[in-house]
């Protein structure tokens, strides 16, 4: 079934498989190609040789079955697995365009506040001296990262028939649920309205952060007053400029014209997971952050792949799909709309 050396094939398989499953590689392995009528059934051989030679009593799918359970077939699968669901995460996971990345160093519970400074920058006086200001920290809360986690199990039958389309869309759905999940995380916080440490909500009138009024014309361009008005921790006004319009479902057709007739540079992102009506403005992530999504320190993706030993014995692979995330409200410099 092999014209190489085991090792040798098992070197090729990440990129044969990355390559099977849609992942482009400008510089594969020269094995890779060789590969790809087959590249799971023949990933499982090899891997199965690697583990022992192939007994006189063995058939090829002897060995393949042996191979399926090692951790090396395990781990090809699980890093083209994990490319293909952080591609869909992406996709799918809208709410990031509004949203500022909070990292943790574990999953402690993790203090968050903001920063602002008592003034703006004075001028230089005349002797060379300089105003000195303060540094203002508050609007603190705490968050704490959570795991969410899927099995994603690739029978002997999908393995030996080389269905490769169906576990590459299999994979890209870990991402799909991840970007939900993390989305369902952030939409909650949101409606929740919660306290933070100087025991004031989120959105409150004495802030200046609510538009009681049904999405229109009228209540957009009071809500992007607001956002210019506001008072911040130091006494500044905050002067932010609208970037973000977050709308429930039944709100999307509406902003998107009004938006699109109005010229606006307002990036529109809709939901179902808003209560009917319900609007959001808020400034650019990168300007003034007041949704964050947590992640770990030294986490390069959102969702990890992993292989993974099933409890009792599985005839395939298993593998396991990790999305460590959370979401936390960071500042009160956003508004709320909405009867």
């Amino acid at each position: 079934m092999l014209n190489h050396n085991p090792r040798d094939i098992l070197a090729a398989g990440p990129d044969a498989i990355a390559a099977a499953f849609g992942v482009p590689n400008s510089t594969p392995h020269p094995l890779a190609d060789e590969l790809n009528t087959a590249p799971l059934s023949r990933m499982a051989y090899a891997a199965g040789l690697a583990i022992r030679p192939q007994q006189p009593h063995e058939n090829d799918r002897t060995v393949m079955a042996r191979g399926m359970q090692s951790s090396d077939f395990a781990a090809m699968l699980a890093a083209a697995g994990t490319t293909l669901a952080n591609r869909r995460f992406s996709a799918v996971a809208e709410h990031r365009a509004f949203c500022a990345e909070i990292e943790c160093r574990d999953f402690k519970p993790t203090a968050i506040c903001t920063t602002d400074i008592d003034s703006e920058m004075a001028e230089v006086g005349e002797q060379g001296e300089i105003t000195q200001g303060r540094v203002i920290v508050g609007n603190g809360t705490e968050a704490q990262l959570r795991t969410f986690a899927r099995y994603l199990r690739a029978s002997r039958a999908l393995i030996v028939n080389d269905d490769v389309g169906m576990l590459a869309d299999a994979a890209a759905q870990l991402g799909t649920a991840g970007a939900r999940t993390e989305a369902r995380e952030v939409y909650a916080v949101l409606e929740a309205n919660p306290t933070l440490d100087d025991g004031e909500l989120v959105f409150h009138a004495d802030h200046g952060n609510i538009v009681a009024s049904a999405f229109d014309a009228t209540s957009l361009g009071a809500a992007m007053a607001a956002l210019r008005t506001m008072t911040l921790m130091g006494g500044n006004q905050a002067d932010l400029p609208a970037a973000h319009l977050v709308v429930a479902a039944d709100l999307e057709l509406a902003a998107r014209k009004l938006i699109h007739e109005s010229g606006l540079q307002i990036t529109v992102t809709a939901t179902g997971r808003l209560t009917t009506g319900r609007w959001y403005l808020l400034p650019a992530p990168e300007v003034a952050p007041t949704v964050g999504v947590l992640k770990l320190r030294g986490a390069s993706n959102p969702i990890l792949v992993e292989p993974w030993q099933d409890e009792f014995a599985y005839d395939g692979a298993v593998m396991r799909a990790r999305c460590d995330t959370g979401a936390v409200l960071v500042a009160r410099t956003l508004i709320r709309g909405g009867v």
